[in-house]
């Protein structure tokens, strides 16, 4: 599994020194989740509430906790090697890994791209066929408005979508068809908090253009990169603290753009050599 697989490449990268880091401060918010480790890093991601609050009490809810402990100060190692047993307990894991990557998502090691949206990474008029998974608002909202545009969206909630937005919606179970279809994809990042996100992959056809966005999708690159994924749309926390404060005041993703304590941070396969602006062009481009 792609989680697996990534989990143990940060292993191997932070080697020993992972023994060392803990849990310095975790928020299960309504919308994200974030944590601030030991040496002062930060990774947030989407909170499945359709999947995390699915407990009918406390109690319910206590018996999917990843530990009895409380997890601030938990080590993180502690934190990993924990069985996958439920929602939460994924989520924790997410959140520590997206945390445990972002020292090593540099310049020096990936061609990143900093402060444009998945949409800027792509050339429409030569994007065929798109397939998103999950609806976007932001994304919807401009390409919806492209004349004759050829988009199929794939969405769990049908009620999220407004009337003329219907004309593209595609059940979920349909999710192999219509990407197996398209030329160019966008997939959620919450798919790796929901688990989906290898099955998605494998749905989609050599050759085609896929990026997984959102902030969840903050994670090392590589194993996706092996996935037929190009660009892995996500954020880098520059402010922990000040980030899990507006979490945990149930703040979403356009509220922690525009306050300045994460940056959207597109990271592209192939070689890096140092970090772009927007005005960088690398759409299209391997």
């Amino acid at each position: 599994m792609i989680f697996d697989r990534t989990l143990d490449l940060l292993r191997h990268l932070h080697g020993e020194r992972i023994r060392n880091l803990k849990i310095d401060r975790i928020v299960i918010g309504v919308f994200f989740t974030g944590v601030k480790l030991s040496d002062g890093s930060g990774g947030v991601a989407y909170t499945p509430r359709e999947d995390l609050y699915g407990a009918t009490c406390c109690h319910s809810m206590a018996a999917e906790r990843p530990a009895s402990a409380p997890l601030r100060g938990m080590d993180v190692s502690d934190v990993l090697g924990q069985p996958d047993r439920s929602a939460l307990s994924h989520l924790v894991k997410l959140v520590v890994m997206n945390a445990l990557s972002s020292q090593f998502i540099t310049p020096d090691r990936y061609r990143i791209v900093y402060d444009a949206d998945a949409l800027d990474l792509i050339e429409i008029d030569k994007a065929g066929r798109i397939g998103m998974v999950g609806a976007f608002i932001p994304f919807l909202k401009q390409l919806k408005a492209i004349p004759g545009i050829d988009l199929a969206l794939i969405e769990r909630k049908p009620e999220v979508l407004k009337a003329d937005e219907m004309r593209f919606y595609v059940p979920a179970d349909r999710a192999h068809e219509a990407l197996f279809s398209c030329d160019t994809v966008i997939i959620t990042g919450a798919t790796m908090a929901n688990r989906t996100i290898d099955d998605l992959l494998g749905y989609t056809k050599p050759g085609a253009d896929v990026i997984v966005t959102g902030p969840t999708a903050s994670m090392l690159p590589d194993v996706l990169f092996e996935h037929n994924v190009r660009a892995l749309c996500g954020v880098q926390v520059i402010d922990p603290d000040a980030a899990l404060d507006m979490l945990a005041e149930a703040e979403g993703a356009l509220r922690l753009f525009h306050s300045g304590r994460v940056r959207k941070m597109n990271v592209l396969r192939g070689q890096g050599t140092a970090g772009m602006d927007r005005g960088a062009d690398f759409r299209g481009k391997d």
